[in-house]
């Protein structure tokens, strides 16, 4: 048995995240959509395969060398289409019929995220030819099939209602000699008699099964995850089904960062009461974490109260509080650049504050900020005093777009004196959680982070060993996310999301269908972009 994928397009409705690899590439979950093709092919003993590559092909053949070189049973070999741009998948197969014409074979878009157990049940199915078939769902973009008395395939095309449809395609099929052979004909027929290089592979299936006897029988693969991407509503699907994370009130605590992930300025972000409210519910410890040095614990505490969320100061974990504790060191008079709140803070925790010769500088996030404030911590700074940054957030989310936080703040001051920051607190410091891990037993494998910002927040869960969700409401977006060397538990658009991570008992008395997806998140399809790989 030998397997053919077809990863030859462009995906353009996944741009700029395509801009620099190709579709197959990109990742779901801890492995790109590749990748895990070829182990679900090793898997099923499906292990000389053929993948059609044109976009980007070099990064296509590089990764399949990666995956071969860990799983040696694997023969991959690269056919790449020089007309990419200006085929579909019917040619990238039609490119492949050497290796398989008229010879039993598995196929696959390079576009398909599926269980290991997907392909390995198509295989062994006892369909002489089969196609992977979902009739639990519907989809208005995915192929459809019908069948006729005998359970065979007697149609296949999107354009196909719900009410006649049988199940939708997955896009992975396992053809016989007899079935190979007859598509391969009508295949070159299209390709070189018809001059029609732009079908798609489906088409050709479609007539046979409609005007031949055939073997080819839909397989019901319905208990298995599967997703195929054509555009980023997809990839969000495909990047909650393939999660690490499942049931969420398994934890025994959740961290929350703020700006950017549960608000944006007076804004509550949707569904984060009902996450933090059903998590609570369940027995699990929530907390707030923010880097945001420019208010103290209290104001944090009033500020989720006005948007109707419960919160003890203990709760809040602040950057502050790590300079608060190194402070407790420095029995000198500490220059404070920063907000009001943060200098009355410092000053109740025992902090002596002054501008004469103070022994340390602190750069907060200064909302107040000042040319004299600057002045002043300039040269304190050359003139001896230790440079103590609060937190290294370049810029702070709001509604309105990024401003300039701590950071960037910092980054004047570094500037102007030729130093940097002996100490930088805040995420990603292990330390703005140890202490609470510590002090509740908490072990990092039962604990979540949830933020907005790669370099923070899941650099700190990294940096602790637990879980952590990317958000994309504030800070990052999915093209950071896939060009980092950082890897999130769960990418997610907001925190919204979460509720789908909820048992499903909680979840329905949330209101929340968490099988279906909201139809103004689906991106409208591009005229003439390509459907397939």
């Amino acid at each position: 048995m030998r397997g053919i994928i077809l990863a030859a397009g462009i995906g353009s409705r996944l741009r700029p995240v395509t801009l620099s690899k190709p579709k197959c590439c990109v990742t779901v979950g801890d492995a790109p959509i590749l990748t895990r093709q070829l182990r679900a092919y090793a898997d099923a003993g499906v292990t000389d395969v053929t993948v059609v590559a044109g976009y980007l092909a070099d990064d296509v053949r590089t990764l399949c060398e990666e995956v071969a070189r860990k799983r040696p049973e694997l023969d991959v070999s690269i056919e790449e289409s020089e007309v990419y741009a200006n085929t579909d998948n019917m040619y990238s197969l039609y490119l492949a019929r050497e290796a398989v014409a008229g010879e039993p074979f598995v196929l696959s878009n390079g576009d398909a995220v599926f269980d290991s157990e997907l392909l390995a049940d198509l295989v062994d199915a006892d369909a002489k030819s089969a196609v992977a078939a979902d009739p639990a769902t519907y989809s208005d973009e995915a192929m459809k099939v019908t069948v006729d008395d005998a359970g065979r395939v007697s149609h296949i095309a999107k354009d196909v209602p719900e009410n006649v449809a049988h199940a939708i395609s997955n896009d992975v099929y396992r053809f016989s000699a007899d079935f190979s052979a007859s598509l391969f004909e009508e295949i070159t027929r299209t390709v070189e008699q018809e001059g029609d290089y732009c079908g798609w592979t489906e088409a050709a299936i479609d007539r046979i099964v409609r005007n031949q006897p055939h073997d080819l029988e839909p397989v019901d693969v319905s208990d298995h995850r599967w997703v195929e991407i054509d555009d980023f509503a997809d990839l969000e699907r495909a990047d909650l089904r393939f999660s690490q994370l499942s049931d969420i009130t398994e934890k025994e605590a959740v961290f929350f960062d703020l700006d950017g992930t549960v608000y944006l300025d007076d804004e509550l972000v949707d569904d984060a009461k009902t996450v933090i409210d059903h998590l609570r519910a369940a027995g699990v410890d929530v907390y707030f974490l923010t880097n945001n040095s420019s208010r103290w614990k209290d104001d944090y505490t009033a500020r989720l109260a006005n948007l109707g969320i419960a919160a003890d100061t203990e709760q809040v974990l602040l950057s502050t509080d790590g300079v608060i504790d190194y402070l407790e060191h420095v029995d000198d008079e500490v220059y404070v650049l920063g907000t009001e709140r943060m200098r009355a803070a410092l000053a109740d925790n025992g902090v002596e504050l002054g501008d004469e010769d103070p022994a340390a500088v602190v750069v907060g996030f200064d909302t107040e900020l000042t040319y004299e404030k600057a002045r002043t911590a300039t040269l304190a700074i050359r003139n001896g005093a230790t440079f103590l940054l609060a937190h290294p957030d370049a810029v702070c989310p709001t509604a309105e777009g990024f401003v300039p936080d701590c950071g960037s703040i910092g980054a004047m001051i570094e500037r102007a004196t030729d130093q940097q920051p002996a100490r930088v607190f805040g995420k990603p410091n292990p330390e703005m959680l140890t202490h609470v891990l510590e002090s509740e037993g908490y072990d990092p494998e039962d604990v979540l982070v949830v933020g907005d910002r790669l370099e923070t927040d899941v650099q700190l869960a990294e940096n602790v060993g637990c879980d952590s969700v990317c958000v994309l409401s504030g800070d990052s977006t999915r093209l950071e996310v896939e060009q980092s060397d950082l890897h999130p538990s769960l990418v997610a658009p907001d925190v919204s999301v979460l509720t789908r991570l909820l048992p499903d008992t909680d979840a329905k008395e949330a209101g929340i269908d968490r099988d279906t997806v909201d139809p103004d998140a689906v991106e409208a399809v591009p005229a003439g972009d390509r459907s397939e790989e």
